[in-house]
C-alpha cells in the first residue's frame, strides 16, 4: 500500500511540476499531464480487484480446512492462491506497464530528463518485452476477445516505447503509436475480470461465495441442536452478510471493468486532440475517469473492511 501511495504521489508531483513550469506547455501536453494522474490512479485500483477474489478464494480454503481438520489435519501446501504466481505476475506487469506509461506522459511534457523515471521506465519496459514472449499471455488471452498474438504484440510495443528516451516534441507520435496497444491491453484486462455466469474474476467470486453460503447453511443444520438461541441467531445472520459482501465485491469488479474501459476511451480521446486547442469531449471523459478512480478507492476500502468483519 505504501508503494502504491508513493507511486500516486510521484505521478501527481510530476503533473504539478509540469503544469507549474508553465505557460510554455502546449494544450496537448497539459492534457497528457492531466490524463497521467487519472490513469495512474485507475491502474492501481484495478489491482485491488484481484485481491478481492484472492481473499474469497482463501476464505473457501479455510472453510474447507475447518471441515477436514479432524480427519486430515493441516497441510500448508493445500492453501494456494487463486492465481498461481506466474499468472498473477502477468497481470501485475501489465498494470505496471500502463501505470508507467501514464507517468511517462507527464514526465515527457517537461524540458528536462528525469533520470530516475528513465531507469524505472526501462526496467518496466524490459519486463514487458519478456512478458510478451511468456506463455502466461496466451493463458490470459484464452477467454479474451483479444487474440494471444495480438496481445503479445501490444505488450511488446508498450515495452519498447517505455525503453526509449522521449522528449516533449515526440508526444504526438507517442500517443499515436500507443493508441491501439493501450486499447488492446485494457480490453485484455477487462475480459479477465469476466462475467458472474461465464468466467473470469467475477465468476470465481460467485463460485466462492456460493460455496461459503452453502457451507454456512450446512454448519448451522449440523450444529443447531448444540447452539444457544443467540448463537443460532448469529450464525443465521451471517448468511445475508455473506450475500451482501458478494454483491458488493461483484459491483466493485464491474466498476473496475468500467474504469478500464474509460481509461482506454479517455486515452483515445487524448490521441484525437493532438491538433486541438480546446478539447471538451476529452475533458468530460477525463472527469469521468477521475471520478471513477476515486469511487473505486472508496468501494475497495469498504469491501476490505467488510471482509475483515466477516472473518
Amino acid at each position: 500500500m505504501r508503494v502504491r501511495v508513493g507511486s500516486i504521489r510521484f505521478c501527481v508531483a510530476l503533473c504539478v511540476l509540469s503544469l507549474a513550469s508553465g505557460c510554455a506547455l502546449s494544450p496537448l501536453a497539459k492534457r497528457a499531464s492531466a490524463f497521467s494522474g487519472a490513469a495512474s490512479a485507475a491502474t492501481i485500483q484495478v489491482k485491488n480487484g484481484y485481491q478481492v477474489v484472492e481473499q474469497s478464494y482463501y476464505d473457501v480454503q479455510v472453510a474447507n480446512l475447518e471441515k477436514t481438520f479432524d480427519t486430515q489435519g493441516f497441510e500448508p501446501a493445500n492453501i494456494q492462491p487463486f492465481l498461481p504466481d506466474n499468472d498473477m505476475k502477468v497481470r501485475t506487469q501489465l498494470l505496471d506497464g500502463l501505470g508507467q506509461y501514464a507517468t511517462l506522459l507527464a514526465a515527457v511534457t517537461g524540458n528536462e530528463a528525469v533520470a530516475a523515471l528513465d531507469k524505472q521506465s526501462e526496467s518496466v519496459g524490459k519486463n514487458l518485452q519478456s512478458l510478451s514472449k511468456d506463455s502466461g499471455v496466451s493463458t490470459l488471452a484464452k477467454n479474451s476477445t483479444v487474440a494471444a498474438g495480438v496481445a503479445a504484440a501490444a505488450i511488446d510495443a508498450l515495452g519498447r516505447m517505455l525503453m526509449e528516451r522521449k522528449t516533449a516534441k515526440e508526444l504526438p507520435s507517442i500517443l499515436d503509436s500507443m493508441k491501439t496497444p493501450v486499447d488492446q491491453i485494457c480490453q485484455l484486462l477487462e475480459d479477465d475480470i469476466g462475467d458472474p455466469q461465464t468466467g473470469g474474476l467475477r465468476n470465481q467470486l460467485k463460485i466462492d461465495y456460493d460455496q461459503l453460503i452453502k457451507d454456512q447453511v450446512a454448519w448451522i443444520y449440523a450444529n443447531e441442536k448444540s447452539m444457544s438461541p443467540d448463537e443460532k441467531e448469529a450464525a443465521i445472520a451471517r448468511l445475508p452478510q455473506l450475500a451482501a459482501t458478494e454483491k458488493q465485491g461483484d459491483e466493485a469488479l464491474a466498476q473496475t471493468q468500467d474504469a478500464l474501459k474509460k481509461l482506454a476511451t479517455t486515452h483515445d480521446a487524448l490521441v484525437d486532440t493532438k491538433k486541438s486547442k480546446d478539447a471538451p469531449a476529452f475533458q468530460s471523459l477525463l472527469s469521468q475517469l477521475v471520478a471513477q478512480g476515486q469511487q473505486l478507492g472508496a468501494v475497495y476500502s469498504a469491501v476490505g473492511k467488510k471482509e475483515g468483519d466477516n472473518q
